[in-house]
């Protein structure tokens, strides 16, 4: 994910799991240019906007995770203005820079760019934008996080959809006693989530919470003689209930902050992400035994392997309801690919990454049902698969 989170919203990229609810991916995220006008750019422009608009748009506020994060005097929920200062290494206390400033590598973007144009004198407004996008692609970038995604199975997510159906159908039906309660159920399911990943990042914290000091590049009678020092992260999570496809997923995005404060001397140093990245395993281990005994003991859910392998899902929803709710993402999947074969017939090359979002953005156009378009402007979908007969067993 070499922007905000290339697959951020994929389910089960990466690493394989082994038989759990939980599989987590760990990315980088860059476009630091996006970042800086981030206000004047859509929201999947800048890591900053992505997080905070989701806000927006109605999903749970950011919360802030990491032992750096209260030495910065940052606590609770995610303040946007706060966010986007210490997303770009800056102390919102004093102002000062936290640690050593980014490398600058916009002479090299202005170079390609220079190149790019001067091939395509005449291109159009659209098509200088690609430009542009092509030559940050061409150019050294430094990350402006890492994004630690903790992915929950598709049955979780069907599941916690399914609730708020029944929430909003009670509320159509006019009983606000039935609706209230389903909403009370709601509200605790995001919160079992919330605490699962809360987990997981504690235990993040624990081990990967390290800086290395010194110099790591040679060894000496075997061993390295630079350290690994303890060091204090500094983190924000984000639960968000649906994919950018708009498919119930349940996820939750932690980007991490590529500085952490070293215990022994309080500055400030780089973080290591080999350190996030071994952690893979154990983390998505840590928040799974937590969701499934939660889930088990409050909603009485029982746990199955996928045929697979890969994750559990919830026993009684079906592979074929998971996959009715996953059929606007395979449509558009068969689609893209169709497209990407057409552009390389054509252009006797495979499409680049700005190409291949083009590509994505008209198979979802032309794989879209005009009639269920129109319906949805006034009538609101219906989880009935995953809902019958199951979520009504939450509520004894």
């Amino acid at each position: 994910m070499d922007r905000c989170i290339k697959s951020d919203h994929g389910w089960f990229s990466g690493r394989k799991a082994d038989s759990v609810s939980v599989v987590v991916t760990v990315q980088s995220g860059f476009d630091l240019d996006y970042y800086n006008a981030g206000v004047d750019k859509e929201p999947e422009r800048s890591p900053g906007g992505y997080y905070i608009n989701a806000n927006v748009r109605g999903e749970a506020a950011g919360r802030l995770f990491g032992a750096g994060s209260l030495i910065l005097g940052l606590c609770g929920a995610v303040d946007a203005a706060q966010f986007r200062q210490v997303y770009s290494l800056v102390d919102p206390r004093t102002g000062a820079h936290l640690g050593a400033a980014r490398r600058d590598y916009s002479r090299s973007y202005e170079a390609r760019l220079a190149q790019l144009r001067a091939a395509e004198h005449h291109a159009t407004a659209d098509r200088a934008h690609q430009l542009e996008h092509q030559a940050r692609q061409d150019t050294r970038q430094t990350p402006a996080y890492t994004d630690v995604t903790v992915n929950f199975s598709k049955s979780i997510s069907l599941l916690h959809g399914s609730i708020r159906e029944n929430a909003a159908r009670a509320r159509d039906e006019g009983d606000p006693v039935a609706a209230a309660w389903w909403d009370t159920r709601d509200t605790r399911f995001c919160e079992i989530l919330q605490q699962a990943n809360t987990t997981a990042m504690a235990h993040l914290q624990m081990w990967a919470g390290v800086t290395r000091t010194g110099y790591h590049g040679r060894l000496v009678n075997g061993r390295e003689l630079g350290k690994w020092e303890p060091a204090e992260l500094v983190g924000t999570s984000w639960l968000q209930s649906t994919s950018r496809d708009g498919e119930m997923h349940d996820h939750i995005h932690n980007p991490v902050l590529p500085r952490v404060r070293t215990l022994s001397d309080g500055k400030w140093r780089a973080t290591d992400t080999m350190a996030i990245r071994r952690q893979i395993p154990a983390i998505q281990a840590t928040a799974a035994a937590y969701v499934e005994a939660a889930l088990s003991r409050e909603f009485g859910v029982q746990w199955v392997p996928r045929p697979d392998g890969m994750g559990s899902e919830i026993r009684g929803i079906t592979q074929q309801e998971i996959d009715a709710f996953s059929s606007r993402r395979n449509s558009v999947t068969a689609k893209q690919a169709e497209l990407a074969e057409q552009f390389r017939s054509k252009y006797g090359r495979a499409p680049n990454q700005r190409e291949n979002l083009s590509i994505h953005r008209t198979a979802w156009a032309a794989t879209a049902n005009p009639s269920q378009t129109a319906r949805s402007t006034s009538t609101r979908p219906r989880a009935n698969g995953a809902r019958n007969g199951r979520v009504n067993s939450a509520r004894h």
